[in-house]
């Protein structure tokens, strides 16, 4: 990697939709290898630094308008190494770029692929991100060592099985400058993804035997027309199942249609153009898929949104999913899609509502206008879901939306030694927003 700090008025200062300001062109700067990085941070000793990746995270957790903005622009190969059991890769490869390469090899990541994977290896790993299965935690679970640059610009690594290895499975980007992470891979495989409606009702009734059997899991409840969509996923066995015996199902159709008439209204989107529209639209018709988890799973299509995710404990699921539906039936606000359930297993990621614990992540979209506003009582209805699901021991994903004042992080078993961990990595707080020291207790 050359190794070389640059400043440019062609890197981004907005966050992925261009809705939030988060740099300033005179405040961002391209390094290439930590040795650049050691540069900048001594070059700028009293800055805050923030590194933006793909900057698909809340804005207010990677605002960095009051210091200096680090974007890793690696300027050789972004896969550095690839054997039969791990991968290593610079920490601006995103993860498109990492699982079709390995892909081409017949391996994959021991872990579900998320529904988009333009993030960065480190940003994924920093914010949380994870996809659906019992048998996994995070994305960050699969990652067995981690180089850094720290505060001081000293270059640093951290490896599985080491003392404070959990703290940096979700680091928040306050710990320092990751540059490189090795992760684990494994033999692809091929899997069959069955797709059903049923009812809310049976869905709660259902949800821990649909678990039981299924590789990963992952529904979609429109909760005022108590219909749940579920995705049951195995291992393919036998002979693909021939194009014409895919049934197109189509009883989902007029929620949809109601659904997008609906959110055309509340954002003035109605083409079926729109990015909005086309999520929608997705379920449209449905049938059975077969392929790889990166072929059944990596759907995602980025659209302008306040997305919320809140982690409740497997077992508190139905109790859970009770208070959710009375507090969307209490709220004049109709919501633009689905609430999403995705349920993974326990995590060795210390600030991961699901360290330690399986949890089922309730995620919940609102879609923004243009201008980057949302509709009337969305807002509202969003704390009354996130106060419903924190009586249940539930704890929000850290890169997405939420109220901090609506938890009790205390929850979290290693809140208090990802602190201890931070503070001495960096006690000055350099790579600590104002957002973050807040909600940290800073």
């Amino acid at each position: 990697m050359m190794r070389q700090v640059t400043t440019s008025a062609m890197l981004p200062t907005t966050n992925w939709c261009d809705t939030t300001t988060l740099s300033s062109p005179d405040r961002s700067y391209a390094v290439g290898d930590p040795d650049a990085i050691a540069r900048l941070l001594a070059g700028h000793p009293e800055a805050r630094v923030q590194v933006l990746g793909s900057r698909f995270s809340y804005p207010s957790l990677i605002d960095g308008t009051d210091g200096i903005a680090v974007h890793l622009r690696s300027t050789g190969p972004r896969i550095l190494h690839l054997d039969p059991g791990s991968v290593t890769v610079t920490a601006d490869c995103t993860l498109t770029e990492l699982w079709e390469h390995i892909r081409e090899w017949g391996l994959t990541l021991p872990v579900c692929p998320p529904v988009i994977t333009e993030q960065t290896v480190a940003g994924a790993i920093a914010s949380g991100t994870h996809a659906q299965g019992l048998g996994e935690g995070l994305l960050a679970d699969v990652v067995t060592e981690v180089a850094y640059v720290d505060a001081t610009g000293r270059q640093r690594e951290a490896r599985a099985g080491e003392e404070d290895f959990g703290a940096f499975l979700q680091h928040l980007g306050c710990l320092g400058v990751l540059t490189r992470v090795t992760l684990a891979v494994r033999p692809n495989a091929r899997y069959r993804c069955a797709k059903y409606t049923t009812s809310g009702v049976d869905l709660h009734d259902d949800f821990a035997a649909v678990n039981a059997r299924s590789a990963h899991v992952k529904a979609w409840w429109w909760v005022a027309e108590d219909r749940a969509h579920v995705w049951e996923v195995n291992p393919l066995t036998g002979a693909p199942a021939p194009e014409a015996r895919q049934v197109a199902h189509t009883d989902l159709n007029p929620i949809l249609e109601a659904a997008q008439a609906r959110l055309g209204d509340d954002t003035g989107e109605h083409s079926n153009d729109a990015a909005p529209q086309r999520t929608v639209g997705r379920f449209f018709d449905y049938t059975d898929t077969e392929g790889d988890l990166v072929e059944i799973f990596r759907n995602g299509i980025p659209a302008p949104q306040v997305n919320m995710e809140v982690g409740v404990p497997l077992d508190r699921f139905t109790a859970a999913a009770q208070d959710l539906q009375a507090a969307i039936a209490a709220s004049p606000f109709r919501m633009h899609y689905p609430v999403i359930l995705r349920p993974t297993g326990p995590s060795a990621a210390w600030l991961s509502s699901a360290y330690d614990r399986p949890v089922v992540w309730f995620g919940f979209v609102v879609y923004q206008r243009p201008d980057g506003s949302v509709p009337d009582g969305s807002m509202e209805l969003l704390g009354d879901i996130q106060q419903a699901l924190a009586a249940h021991g539930g704890l929000p994903h850290w890169g997405k939306y939420f109220d901090p004042a609506l938890y009790d992080l205390s929850r979290l078993a290693r809140f208090a030694d990802f602190l201890t961990v931070r503070e001495r990595l960096d006690p000055t707080g350099r790579f600590l927003g104002p957002r973050l020291a807040r909600v940290l207790g800073v």
